[in-house]
């Protein structure tokens, strides 16, 4: 009976031990969003979100194909990063770029893209490519999104074509450590955008005016384009934060309950913050082509209002 009673408390103890090991666990790698436990899963990739426009640089982490043919021709050390499909990346593509098309690719590639020099990103338009951005910068690369991305900025640059090939380059050999509770968050992110309803995260124009005409309240729409510009004509029941530096702070007036649309002036700003408020747990998406213009595309250029 004692030896049976000396098991029992054994066992107890045991089992006891594993609970306090089982909450230690979740003190330091608790995936819950809204965790307060410094050191968290869910914090260290909150805290590279957050520090993403905190620390946001007066370029706005975008550059002009112009300028940065003045930096390939003066021999700067810098990393391309083509993130279109393969076939358009071997029709052509800068000199040196190496290509990880945007989805499980870019994740995949991710340690092997160096955090020692800057990572220019083009895609076709510059949406998609703002998103890698925003992702590489939480990773701890120095991303800067090449503007109107291949189709409409690099393409259209006069003297581009002596910065042009069709060589394939390889990714490097040489890796850099990336956090692993960041790492996974880009992977997440990228099967999400990928497998999801709206691929890339594109929630189109004609899908907004369906809310809108609506009246719907099942999504947040958000206008971050400057304050003056969203007074003088917006989507109606769009709230609005300024696209800049310290926005984050205005971040807790987004309702997490339910998702949320973007849009700036073309879809580019907009998809940096889209990249943003995903990593933060938010469902964002971004209307591609953004406000637009008249005769042209994004929201205006669809023939839809505005309110003041």
């Amino acid at each position: 009976m004692k030896k049976l009673v000396s098991l029992l408390l054994c066992l107890v103890l045991v089992f006891s031990m594993a609970a306090c090991g089982n909450n230690g666990g979740n003190e330091q790698g608790n995936n819950n969003p809204g965790t307060e436990n410094p050191g968290t899963t869910t914090n260290v990739v909150e805290e590279a979100a957050m520090a993403y426009f905190a620390n946001f640089a007066d370029d706005r982490n975008i550059i002009s194909t112009a300028k940065l043919l003045e930096k390939m021709a003066n021999g700067e050390d810098m990393f391309i990063l083509d993130v279109r499909q393969a076939d358009a990346y071997a029709t052509s593509h800068l000199k040196g770029a190496v290509n990880a098309p945007y989805g499980a690719a870019v994740a995949e590639a991710l340690e092997h893209i160096p955090n020692d020099v800057t990572v220019y990103v083009n895609c076709y338009s510059g949406q998609t490519s703002s998103q890698v951005v925003a992702l590489l910068r939480a990773a701890g690369k120095y991303a800067v999104n090449i503007s109107s991305g291949f189709n409409s900025g690099i393409s259209k640059t006069e003297g581009v074509d002596a910065y042009l090939e069709t060589t394939v380059n390889a990714l490097p050999t040489e890796t850099y450590a990336v956090d692993d509770a960041i790492e996974a968050a880009i992977a997440k992110y990228f099967t999400d955008a990928t497998t999801g309803t709206f691929a890339s995260f594109h929630f189109g124009v004609d899908k907004v005016k369906e809310l809108v005409d609506a009246e719907s309240t099942a999504y947040t729409i958000l206008d971050v384009r400057q304050a003056a510009d969203y007074a003088a004509g917006h989507i109606a029941g769009a709230m609005n934060i300024p696209f800049g530096k310290n926005m984050q702070a205005s971040f807790n007036t987004i309702p997490k309950d339910k998702p949320v649309i973007v849009y700036c002036y073309s879809g580019q700003t907009a998809s940096q913050v889209l990249g943003v408020l995903r990593l933060l747990g938010y469902e964002a998406y971004n209307m591609p082509g953004g406000m637009g213009s008249e005769g042209g595309s994004g929201w205006l250029g669809a023939g839809n209002p505005v309110v003041q």
